[in-house]
């Protein structure tokens, strides 16, 4: 039988007389990733703080199992003039479970901050201050876990590296509750789909599904390591908002929309590129 860790029930918020959450009743198992989606504005991070006791409901109950443990990863962290170790010791230190600098270590490297380690957070971008966000709910373990755009501004290698994390967390039986808007992350973790519209809970599959469009992805190398293909593309076109570039090694993963792959495909062929995987994934409009 499926254990119940959290229970909404009746959940309503009011702001200046308008009602943004409607009586929204949810339950969350254990184990189970839930995805949060709907228009911007439509009141998604309320909801999360709310369901993560940081911001009071006007109305509604909330009933937790005995000793429940709750993490958020909120959409935006704090510059704060603080090494990303010295902060992390202390997250460490409040969570009580001492000084373990090989998890971190290990989370440096996932998450590609090995060389930022030394600069004061206040100086760090808004994707890697997020992942700091995400090691610092990550360094204790807890029953459930919140996040707002988790992956916002994260790296390719990034988020593939969190979601595999994810995935650990839920065969140990952590229950995940999101906002997002990226098709990877709920096409890898969602176990339901749930749409905020007017104010309420409804089934999200037809909004996620109603709202993608293809998105391609190429694994390259040139075959003569004299030239780089990033100068190629950059060349080639001023279109960059329309790709995304990332090393892989002695390889380089472009993400682009299917109009401008075709493009690619021909650029890689006359220009000698050697494609070693290409695949076509979906993401949201």
């Amino acid at each position: 039988m499926e254990s119940i860790v959290l229970k909404y029930e009746n959940i309503s918020k009011k702001y200046n007389g308008h009602t943004i959450l409607d009586n929204i009743n949810l339950s969350v198992m254990k184990g189970e990733a839930i995805v949060l989606v709907g228009e911007n504005g439509c009141g998604k991070s309320t909801l999360i703080k709310i369901l993560s006791g940081l911001t009071k409901p006007s109305g509604g109950t909330i009933r937790t199992s005995l000793n429940t443990k709750l993490g958020l990863i909120p959409d935006h962290f704090e510059k704060i003039n603080l090494s990303i170790p010295k902060f992390m010791m202390h997250m460490q230190a409040m969570e009580g479970n001492g000084n373990k600098p090989e998890i971190l270590q290990k989370y440096y490297h996932d998450f590609y901050l090995e060389n930022m380690l030394d600069t004061p957070m206040k100086y760090l971008s808004k994707g890697t201050l997020q992942k700091v966000a995400v090691i610092q709910a990550l360094i204790s373990n807890k029953d459930v876990l919140f996040m707002d755009e988790p992956l916002s501004g994260q790296d390719t290698m990034s988020q593939c590296n969190f979601i595999e994390e994810m995935r650990r967390r839920k065969e140990d039986g952590m229950a995940i509750v999101m906002a997002c808007h990226e098709a990877n992350l709920i096409e890898e973790l969602a176990d339901r789909i749930l749409q905020l519209k007017n104010g309420k809970l409804v089934d999200g599959t037809e909004y996620i599904y109603g709202h993608q469009k293809p998105r391609c992805i190429f694994l390259v190398q040139y075959k003569d390591e004299r030239f780089n293909i990033t100068d190629l593309i950059q060349d080639y076109t001023k279109a960059e908002e329309k790709i995304t570039i990332s090393k892989c090694g002695e390889m380089c993963k472009i993400e682009a929309d299917k109009e401008y792959s075709k493009q690619l495909f021909q650029l890689f062929l006359t220009e000698d590129v050697h494609i070693i995987k290409y695949e076509e994934i979906m993401e949201l409009c």
